[in-house]
């Protein structure tokens, strides 16, 4: 008899399949980033999170309308907080001591998101938490307090109801601009117990429940069992940070192997093969670079990078720099 030692989550069948020519942009949790980057890293068009990390549905909508409209952001939008201006929908890396710096960078990014939005082909959506923050007095949830004192919020969890009311007014707007996208809903593996062991627990339970609701009423929402992976797959604290909240690397990269193989078809996985056959040339120690046999091995990945360079557009330039 044998045994099997471990739960393997069974991949989905996507409904569609992603290639070099696609244009992507992901939104989210860092999670989200984290995938974003192995898509840029495999030189796929891949816009990674505009406004910065985001964790919760209402700041991600937010994040969507804004970009569907490309309505800049004023100065009067901003805060001033330890000396460094913020602005509520965006991470902390957009704050700058200048206040006209600040409000700069920021729609510089989102006028550029705003058009790869419009033209792309998928879009992955990486939800963390249903817990939000509120302005006080306001109805507005904010991506990040910025530090600010817990007092000047209003803390609360999105209900279900509430989850699929809002994205389903952001994403009906998106194809009403863009009929062609794909989108990918995920839940980050990552867990909040500063919130509560519990309250993670039925937070995470809202944004699975939320995403099935919003895969039903949509044909072109497409769920991907990340958070599964981890947490069922993968179920060993080897494969968390020292924080052992967070997924290592190792989980990631495997995390990674599971979506390739979900929507990247063979002959596309080719072309990822001969990338990292690339990178690890690049990256090989030379003992001898005046030697006949090292020069033969550059112009093999040379001749490589060309081919690819002609075939899809790619840009190695800094690869055949540290190769020469």
């Amino acid at each position: 008899m044998s045994h099997a030692f471990r739960t393997i989550i069974p991949l989905p069948r996507a409904p569609f399949s992603i290639s070099h020519r696609d244009r992507l942009v992901t939104i989210g949790s860092c999670f989200s980033e984290h995938i974003g980057r192995y898509f840029a890293q495999y030189r796929f068009d891949t816009d990674i999170n505009p406004f910065g990390q985001q964790y919760n549905p209402g700041s991600i909508a937010t994040a969507l309308d804004r970009l569907l409209s490309a309505k800049p952001y004023s100065t009067d939008e901003l805060i001033l907080q330890d000396e460094r201006y913020h602005s509520f929908d965006h991470h902390g890396s957009f704050s700058l001591s200048g206040k006209e710096e600040t409000v700069s960078a920021i729609n510089e990014r989102l006028q550029q998101s705003s058009e790869k939005l419009k033209q792309a082909s998928v879009l992955f959506l990486t939800f963390g938490t249903a817990h939000v923050f509120k302005l006080k007095g306001t109805d507005r949830v904010v991506s990040n307090c910025h530090k600010i004192p817990a007092k000047e919020f209003d803390f609360e969890m999105l209900s279900t109801e509430e989850i699929v009311q809002r994205l389903s007014q952001s994403l009906d707007a998106l194809w009403q601009v863009n009929p062609a996208v794909k989108v990918v809903l995920t839940v980050s593996p990552v867990r909040y117990f500063a919130f509560g062991h519990f309250e993670n627990s039925v937070s995470k339970g809202r944004l699975h429940d939320a995403i099935y609701q919003l895969t039903q009423k949509y044909p072109q929402c497409f769920y991907f069992p990340a958070y599964e992976i981890v947490m069922d797959e993968l179920r060993d604290y080897r494969f968390f940070a020292d924080d052992m909240l967070h997924p290592n690397k190792l989980a990631i990269d495997y995390v990674w192997e599971q979506l390739v193989k979900t929507f990247i078809p063979p002959k596309d996985q080719e072309v990822l093969q001969e990338i990292d056959e690339i990178t690890a040339a690049v990256n090989h120690r030379v003992r001898n670079p005046d030697s006949e046999a090292h020069q033969k091995f550059k112009e093999k990945y040379l001749a490589k990078m060309k081919a690819l360079e002609e075939k899809y557009g790619f840009d190695f330039s800094q690869e055949k720099g540290k190769l020469s």
